[in-house]
């Protein structure tokens, strides 16, 4: 089986709960993680100390990438940029003092800020927000860590499938209630502490294999399975 799950933002209960219902078998199963572990939510510290312990114990199954808020993390600790302390860095660092010790804080940090743009797989790409169709999956500008959604759907199907040697496209970033399929891109941001009507704020685990998902409501503490629609 092959599964997706993006834009936690700091939601560890909410992933527990969606991983053991799964039932993922991590020698088996490949898990790739889309970014945005951080910030908005109250438990950053955990959800990224699980995603790493995942990524570290099986290193041929599981892969993390990297989202726009680990890059403003990344930016905020190598050259002080303080837009990450505006958009839910304080209490994420905070949360981290509280989590890691300093040896452990730095060491999260660190991989946090090393992970990779892009993953290719036999089917599917998979990329935290976007591609740009005019670099190389493996030379992509770390602009694309921020490209909405708009920018994205307006690339042609022929363009990206060019890029990707017609696999279609895995990403999140942008807050949406449904997880859709429109033949060559597929959104799996659920709205985590993040989409602006609360009730729909959810995480996705989505199954590849099957063209299904679970999602996590926030607001009701449950688990539903939902059907991916194709358009």
């Amino acid at each position: 089986m092959k599964f997706f799950i993006t834009d936690i933002h700091g939601e560890y209960n909410g992933l527990e709960l969606l991983l053991k219902h799964a039932e993922i078998d991590f020698m088996k199963d490949q898990v790739v993680f889309g970014g945005d572990y951080i910030n908005r939510g109250k438990q950053s510290g955990k959800v990224i100390r699980k995603v790493k312990e995942l990524a570290e114990a099986y290193p041929n199954n599981v892969v993390a990438l990297i989202g726009n808020h680990e890059e403003m993390m990344r930016d905020y600790y190598r050259r002080r940029d303080r837009l990450w302390l505006n958009h839910g860095g304080q209490d994420t660092l905070m949360d981290f003092e509280k989590t890691f010790s300093k040896t452990e804080m730095d060491d999260h940090i660190e991989w946090a800020s090393n992970l990779p743009l892009v993953y290719e797989d036999d089917e599917f790409v998979y990329t935290h927000a976007g591609l740009n169709p005019f670099e190389p999956l493996d030379k992509q500008n770390r602009e694309i860590l921020w490209m909405s959604e708009s920018d994205f759907y307006s690339i042609s199907k022929e363009s990206l499938f060019g890029l990707t040697k017609s696999k279609p496209v895995v990403h999140g970033h942008t807050p949406v209630e449904r997880i859709y399929y429109d033949g060559v891109r597929l959104n799996c941001d659920l709205g985590s502490n993040t989409y602006m009507i609360e009730e729909e704020r959810g995480i996705g685990l989505v199954n590849l294999t099957e063209m299904t998902y679970l999602v996590y409501r926030q607001s009701q503490k449950k688990i539903e399975k939902r059907e991916i629609a194709k358009f």
